[in-house]
């Protein structure tokens, strides 16, 4: 008994999402900044961290890939199986706690420090 595609297609958009909003997390922890974004903001940002993380996790494919095989191409067609997709999505996740790492830092260093108000000493 096979699972309807209305129900592969919600699956696979679950676990597409899922990297985005880890990376959101892993960003705004590591810059240590409060932040009152919206419901929609959060949203957005982790739709837009997903497509990062899985165009990095794509093109590292790509690159290995070309290694492998000694043919570079850009562009290689991904027809992948439910075995790979739970072998491949822990990398995937490591790679989300990245771009949202890389991210958090690129930030600090473009506006200095953390926002947070620091403890007054006296």
């Amino acid at each position: 008994m096979a699972f309807p595609d209305l129900a592969v297609n919600a699956i696979y958009t679950v676990l597409c999402l899922v990297p985005g909003f880890i990376s959101l997390q892993t960003a705004l922890y590591t810059t240590n900044v409060e932040t009152d974004m919206t419901q929609f903001e959060k949203s957005t940002w982790s739709f837009i961290a997903s497509g990062v993380s899985l165009s990095v996790t794509y093109f590292l494919y790509v690159a290995w890939m070309g290694i492998v095989t000694r043919r570079f191409e850009l562009v290689r067609s991904l027809d992948i199986s439910w075995v790979e997709v739970v072998a491949i999505y822990p990398f995937l996740l490591f790679v989300a706690v990245l771009v949202g790492y890389v991210s958090a830092k690129v930030y600090l260093w473009m506006l200095g420090t953390p926002t947070t108000p620091q403890p007054e000493t006296t």
